[in-house]
């Protein structure tokens, strides 16, 4: 069960990322390159330590986390890509070589596996940073990024455009707000 929440969550992380690069990487977007970037950087210092209730210490621990895994997982999302456009060209061909295809599809998985492992030592490092609640309060607000990210993405006129991140004037600021705390009430021993 440990095992499947853990791959489950990866997968959304993996998927997260990709959508957070992209989102970044469009040229000639209100909201793509360094500057936005910088920003984002900004904001997630600001508000990870009320969304996560750790001292700011603990939030540049995770942010330099977040950097140093930063360019392989960059990296490797770039060589995924290139894989998959080869794969789409061997395929497009009227009879594929099975010698090629088997090439190809070896290097996906690798870089998969790759990728899992690199998320996973990430996660490693997090972890041993947080508690258990810090830890679901992370995951909550990095899917909240996610969902914004997306929104960016879509642009203007689509839903959740970039005014819809915190108004004229905030660059796209996410508008998280923790989570609140449930009750839990223990039956008595």
């Amino acid at each position: 069960m440990h095992r499947n929440f853990l791959l489950v969550f990866l997968g959304l992380v993996l998927l997260g990322t990709g959508g957070l690069s992209r989102a970044w990487a469009q040229p000639g977007q209100e909201f793509g390159g360094a500057h936005f970037q910088d920003r984002f950087m900004d904001i997630k210092r600001q508000q990870l330590g009320p969304a996560l209730g750790v001292d700011q210490r603990t939030v540049d621990r995770l942010l330099a986390i977040d950097q140093r895994y930063k360019p392989v997982r960059h990296r490797l999302i770039m060589e995924m890509k290139a894989d998959m456009q080869r794969r789409q060209q061997l395929m497009s061909q009227s009879s594929p070589s099975d010698q090629d295809i088997k090439a190809v599809l070896s290097h996906m998985k690798s870089k998969r596996l790759e990728m899992l492992n690199l998320q996973q030592r990430k996660d490693e490092e997090e972890t041993a940073l947080l508690t258990p609640v810090q830890q679901a309060r992370y995951i909550m607000y990095l899917m909240s990024l996610v969902r914004q990210a997306r929104s960016i993405k879509s642009g203007p006129g689509g839903p959740g455009g970039p005014g819809s991140m915190g108004g004229p004037g905030t660059m796209g600021a996410p508008a998280f707000r923790p989570p609140q705390e449930i009750p839990v009430s223990r039956p008595p021993q």
